[in-house]
């Protein structure tokens, strides 16, 4: 009897998982403080003059080298196993930001993008910082992170009938405006107006009813459609 409602309850755990869209890898996985010292340095000022540097100085040297001198802290920055990032790309950093912002500079145009590696403490590899060809990662890997859990709401009787406007609000949907103005944010720093219009558009296209589209509705007021 106990053996038939042991199983009864592993079957009614499997069949939530597999209807809910869980999967293990979408578990968050408790950060080391080592991460947590790492995303701190992520808002940390950076006084930099890199003039068309190609990739692989910039981020195994002059990065690091930067880094160290503002916080103490060391920090590696590689390419994630499996990423086809190009390390001859040369790109150009100059004036006061921070490692964030400069990472996000660097990958505007490539629509690349970056996390920080969770491992286990003590290994090497924890707290790195990986570069990524997937332009959605953003400081966490794709599917991880505050923005990548999901988030369950009750179900409001008045919106029962619209399932699809439900769906439009979406924390999927909500991570990728999120990504989508960042980037448009930062081609406009670079003063990239047409690539930055051609995004902002993109988001109110697609994520009409989100507050991100707000926001790209006035930032397009502000460089001009």
């Amino acid at each position: 009897m106990t053996r038939l409602l042991t199983f009864l309850l592993l079957a009614v755990a499997i069949g939530f998982l597999a209807t809910s869209g869980f999967t293990p890898s979408q578990a968050a996985e408790p950060e080391s403080r080592r991460v947590k010292a790492v995303r701190e340095v992520l808002s940390h000022k950076l006084k930099l003059d890199l003039d068309k540097k190609m990739l692989r100085p910039l981020i195994y040297d002059d990065l690091p080298a930067a880094i160290k001198e503002a916080t103490k802290l060391t920090v590696k920055i590689d390419i994630a196993p499996g990423q086809g990032v190009t390390l001859t790309s040369s790109f150009e950093l100059k004036g006061e930001m921070t490692l964030a912002e400069a990472l996000d500079k660097i990958f505007a145009d490539k629509s690349w993008g970056w996390y920080v590696n969770i491992a286990k403490e003590g290994d090497q590899k924890d707290g790195a910082i990986f570069l990524t060809t997937n332009s959605k990662e953003h400081g966490y890997k794709e599917g991880t992170g505050p923005m990548g859990k999901e988030v369950v709401k009750k179900e409001d009787p008045k919106t029962k009938e619209k399932p699809k406007e439900e769906s439009k609000a979406s924390g999927g949907d909500d991570k990728e405006a999120l990504e989508l103005l960042t980037r448009a944010k930062f081609q406009v720093s670079l003063k990239q107006n047409e690539k930055a219009k051609a995004t902002l558009n993109e988001i109110i296209e697609k994520h009409a009813d989100s507050k991100q589209a707000e926001d790209a509705k006035k930032l397009l007021e502000k460089i001009g459609k």
